[in-house]
């Protein structure tokens, strides 16, 4: 069983565990599937809002899709929940990443 197949099954008994989502979108990403790496981290997100890493992780994935209007919201939004959490690394990433846009 591939680490993909592995991840889909814990995802599937435990939908709503952030960190096995993550992981999934980044290995999809690291096998080129951009589509379906972003399609991961929205869901994360959808289920846990406040999982800061993935808004860096969803705004690159977005811009490297072309959506680069997506990756500026999604950027920002991550830059709003990286000062509500004080998290000011995170939010020098987030930062950098907007400007390189």
């Amino acid at each position: 069983m591939d680490r993909i197949e592995q991840l889909r099954k814990f995802i599937a008994a435990q939908p709503d565990e952030p960190f096995a989502r993550y992981a999934l979108a980044l290995e999809l990403k690291s096998k080129g599937d951009n589509a379906g790496a972003a399609d991961e981290m929205r869901e994360l997100l959808n289920r846990k809002p406040d999982y800061l890493a993935a808004y860096l992780q969803l705004g690159m994935l977005e811009q490297a899709l072309g959506r680069i209007d997506a990756a500026r919201e999604t950027l920002r939004k991550g830059q709003d929940l990286a000062r509500t959490k004080g998290d000011t690394h995170t939010l020098s990433e987030l930062t950098s990443a907007l400007e390189a846009l």
